[in-house]
Parts: structure tokens; sequence; C-alpha cells
């Protein structure tokens, strides 16, 4: 693949990026440094100036207010593809397609497309997040071994990244709100095209992103989420409990499961890594949540550089259409004519299975967005190094939040040819601007709510 080398960076952060990529140092970015994020970089550390056939625009989120930015989300949905890339033209493309995009269009090349639109960075975040940044670049530390994360202030804890555990580290303490609830839809679509929906609820609080939050060195709860399945009936009424932490491997997650049947909330032990999803029959695994989640430990990380790539982005039109499942649910992967793809800077990090350790996945190449540090495309490959699944995140502003999240989640097997999705219909998010009340997300608690 073919990487950017910095040079559309100004000079000192190419020297920092060249300088940490081959070496395994953790400490913070000097202060000089981290006045890039007032000038050559956003607050948040993407490259502001567009690329340079301007295909990729110039970030100018500071000059939007709250109106005109969601006048402009409704124009790009009324846009029309600059191109569709499919089988027959593909060669054309492959300097910005992943690896998973190739082989999905080589896999389904009657049915699997990708519409190409123009690009907008339309990521948007409060000033308070912005201003955290510009403090963690300077404050937020990790450990040695990049496992723990620490006085961090609640935002991207490292705007300017020195190696590949801290762009991860990023995308799971990206914001994605204080405290909210998802009414979801999960399924599995099988080869003929049948599915059965699953209806489920996700509670989260990032406990992280409370400004109120003592920054304190032995913080380790950065997140408390609660999924309960609603329908169908055969299987409603069961909860999963976790509390996420920012130190996976001296403090390991604690979860519970809620038995329905047994009113019993019951401690589990520590579910994660390559533990399967409750409702994905194997095509999700728990660490594959929000694309990745949890401890980095099982692998070796390399941060492969920043490349400019499709990604789906702003899927307004996909989200509307999920109000009609049937439309949006094809065989083998979601129905091309409702997505979005546009070419967007993305971080590319690699990760590898540690000899010794276990996973079914032997490697994975992430991509990671540069406004927002949100995992977008993923390769995945089995014990054979043979590509074996592609995540797709399907990407959407949230204009109440406001935030950049998803719209669909789908996880393609090549092998099954078959596709697991998490989907958030329009309309299906509630955001509170204020925390839930103390020990809402406790076990107990939880209990209590499930049986009533």
């Amino acid at each position: 693949m073919n990487f950017f080398t910095y040079k559309d960076r100004p000079t000192p952060l190419i020297l920092l990026m060249c300088f940490f990529v081959f070496t395994d140092l953790h400490a913070a970015v000097t202060s000089e440094q981290a006045e890039q994020l007032k000038n050559e970089l956003t607050p948040l550390g993407a490259t502001r100036k567009a690329n340079v056939d301007g295909s990729i625009p110039a970030w100018g989120q500071d000059h939007y207010d709250q109106v005109s930015h969601s006048k402009w989300l409704r124009e790009i949905e009324k846009e029309q593809p600059l191109v569709i890339i499919n089988y027959e033209n593909m060669e054309n493309h492959k300097a910005h397609l992943s690896i998973g995009l190739q082989k999905l269009l080589t896999s389904y090349p009657d049915t699997f497309n990708i519409p190409v639109y123009p690009s907008h960075r339309t990521a948007k975040y409060p000033q308070w997040l912005y201003d955290n940044a510009y403090k963690n670049a300077t404050d937020a530390k990790i450990s040695p071994s990049g496992e723990e994360v620490t006085f961090a202030w609640p935002g991207i804890p490292f705007p300017i990244p020195q190696n590949a555990k801290e762009v991860i580290w990023n995308h799971q303490l990206r914001w994605k709100g204080l405290f909210f609830k998802l009414h979801t839809i999960e399924s599995i679509i099988n080869r003929n095209g049948s599915f059965n929906l699953i209806r489920n609820t996700l509670e989260v609080y990032s406990v992280y992103h409370n400004i109120n939050r003592p920054r304190k060195i032995d913080d380790w709860r950065y997140t408390y989420y609660l999924s309960y399945i609603k329908a169908p009936s055969r299987i409603a009424g069961g909860a999963y409990l976790s509390h996420e932490t920012m130190k996976p491997v001296i403090n390991p997650r604690q979860s519970w499961i809620y038995l329905a049947g047994q009113r019993r909330m019951r401690r589990s032990p520590v579910v994660g890594y390559d533990a399967p999803t409750f409702t994905s029959d194997g095509l999700r695994m728990m660490d594959e949540i929000d694309m990745f989640n949890g401890a980095l430990d099982r692998y070796n990380w390399e941060l492969k550089g920043i490349k400019e790539m499709y990604i789906p982005y702003n899927n307004g039109v996909l989200q509307q259409a999920l109000l009609n499942k049937e439309d949006v649910l094809t065989p083998h992967h979601i129905n091309p004519q409702f997505t979005r793809y546009e070419k967007h800077r993305v971080w590319v990090v690699d990760s590898v299975l540690k000899p010794g350790k276990e996973h079914i996945y032997k490697r994975r190449t992430f991509y990671l967005d540069e406004d927002t540090w949100g995992i977008m495309l993923a390769d995945i490959y089995d014990e054979s190094d043979r590509l074996w699944r592609v995540p797709q995140r399907y990407a959407v502003f949230y204009e109440n939040v406001p935030v950049t999240l998803t719209a669909l989640d789908s996880f393609s097997d090549l092998k099954k040819q078959n596709y697991y999705i998490q989907g958030m219909p329009l309309g299906q998010i509630e955001h509170f601007d204020t925390p839930p009340p103390k020990g809402y997300f406790s076990p107990t608690t939880v209990r209590q709510r499930m049986h009533r």
C-alpha cells in the first residue's frame, strides 16, 4: 500500500512521526508540538488543509454554527455519486481501496459496488473537547506497555499520536456522547437473503467524558455499558452489563449477565477478546463491538502511516432507509444503492497476534478516520493469513449530540458468504447532557430495572 510520508504535515510533525514509528517511547509531546493543534492541525489532530488535488477538502468546522451545519448535512444527502466503483473498473481505483473492499468487489461482482460521493469533513465537536485535546497532548500518559492510559482529560488522549497503541486508544476514548440510549436492530443475513431481526437497547455512560470527573492516576472505568434484548419475545429479557477499563491488564473489565428466567444478576467471567457476541452467531467477537474495544495485549501493533482511502461516510440516506429493512439487507452485503463512500485521510494500523497468544484472528488492519479517530473499515485474516472478514462502519453525524457515530455496522464473512449487522434507524438515539443517577449502572440497580 502507498502511504503518505507526512509530506502534507508541517516539518516538525514529519520528524516526530518518523521518529516515533520506529521507537517505543511513551512520553507526551512538547508544548511547542502541541501548538500545531491551533494552526497546521485541527483541534483533534487531523490535517487542516485539503489534499493536493482538492478531493479531500480543508477542515472548516469552526465556521459552522448548528443551523448552517444541519442545512449542510441535508444538502449532502441530495448529491449524486461522482463514480460507482465495480468489479469492471476497480483497477482504476485500487490505490484508494482497502483489501477488504477489493475482495468484496471480486467476490460479488454482480451485486456489490462502491458509490463514491464528494468528500465532506462534517465531524463537529463541542469546544471543550477541543480544549481538552490540546491539554492532553502534553498531559495524558500511557504506560510503557501501552496498555494503560492515565492523567487524561475528557477527550482524545493523544491528538498527536506517537505509536499505534495511542491511535487505538484514541478510537476507544473518542467522544461518543456523555449518556445515551440506542435502540438498535441486529440480524444475521443469510446467503439467500433471509433474516430475523433482533431489537436491542443499549445504554451507555461515558464517565470518562464527565467534565467533573476527577483526573486521578487510579481512575480505570471509562464507560458503563448495558445491553438488553427487547424482541423477539423468545429471547427477550436478558441483559449484559460491563464496566469498561482504561487499564485492562491491571484492572480487567467487570461484567455481569442478567438471567431473565431466574431474575438473577450473575457475575460473568471476563468477557472479551474472541468471545462471540450473544446475538451474532460467531460473526462478531466481543472485541469488535464499536469495531474494536478492550485490551491490546494479545497483538503486536504497528502504525503503518496515513493514507487517502474511500471509506463509508455521511450515510444519512442509509439511516433513513433502515426504516424499510427489506430494501437494505440484501444477500451477501448491504444494498449499495443506499450507501455512500467518500475519500478521506485515514490512519492505518496493523495488528498481528503475538506468539503464544490466542485469538481466532491472526491479523487485523484498521482504518481510522483522521477527523473522528473512529475505525471505519477493517481487514481481518484467519490463522492461515487469508482474508476472512470485512467489517464496515457506515458513519453518520448525529446533530443532537453532536457526534459522528454509526448508522449501521456490517461484518461480512467471506467464507460463509453471510454477514451480521447492527444498525440504528433514524430517530433511535436518545442523548442526555447530564450523567445518570448514582448507581444507575450497578449490578443491583440493573437487576431491579430488568425485573420491573
